[in-house]
C-alpha cells in the first residue's frame, strides 16, 4: 500500500526516519546505492523523497517507488521544454502540463535508481505513458495536485 506524506522541506529527513521506524517497529539505517538512491537493507520497504522550495513529500511502498514534487510558478521550468520530444512538446500547453511531464520523468528515474544526468534524455512521458530508451514502461503512475505544486509517484508494476 502506498503512503504519501506532505512535509516541510527542513524536516523531511527526520520525518522519513520516524515514518520508516514506526512502519517497521524498529530503528532504521538508511543506506545509499552507488547512484545515491536511499534504501533499507533487505528492502523491507521502498521509499522516495522529493523537495521543492519549502515543501517536501515522502512516499513509502512495498514495491520500488519514486516521487517527485515541483512547485508552480518556477520560471526555470519553461526553457527545459526544448529538450523534450516532439510528442511531449505537443502536449505541454501550460505550466501544469509541464509539471506533469517533468515529475513523471523524474519519479520514474528515481524509482529505477538512476540519475537525471544519465537518464533524463532517455526518458519521455506522453499519451499517458512513460517511455525509457523508446520502450513503453509497465509502471503505475499517479499524480497529485496540491494547489501549490504537482507530485508524481511511479511504482514498479511487476511487484504489485
Amino acid at each position: 500500500m502506498t503512503s504519501i506524506y506532505l512535509e516541510k522541506a527542513e524536516s523531511v529527513h527526520d520525518r522519513l526516519y520516524e515514518i520508516l521506524s514506526a512502519a517497521l517497529n524498529a530503528p532504521v539505517e538508511i543506506k545509499r546505492t552507488e547512484n545515491g538512491k536511499p534504501y533499507l537493507e533487505g528492502n523491507p520497504l521502498f521509499f522516495s523523497i522529493s523537495h521543492s522550495g519549502e515543501k517536501a513529500v515522502i512516499c513509502v511502498d512495498e514495491s520500488p517507488v519514486g516521487i517527485d514534487l515541483e512547485l508552480y510558478k518556477n520560471k526555470r521550468h519553461m526553457p527545459v521544454i526544448e529538450r523534450f520530444s516532439d510528442e511531449e512538446q505537443a502536449e505541454i500547453l501550460s505550466e501544469k502540463d509541464f509539471l506533469y511531464h517533468w515529475t513523471a520523468r523524474e519519479a520514474f528515474i528515481k524509482m529505477r535508481g538512476g540519475t537525471l544526468a544519465n537518464d533524463l534524455k532517455s526518458t519521455a512521458y506522453y499519451g499517458g505513458n512513460l517511455y525509457f530508451e523508446g520502450e513503453r514502461q509497465d509502471v503505475v503512475l499517479s499524480f497529485y495536485d496540491f494547489g501549490f505544486g504537482v507530485a508524481a509517484v511511479c511504482i514498479e508494476k511487476e511487484n504489485l
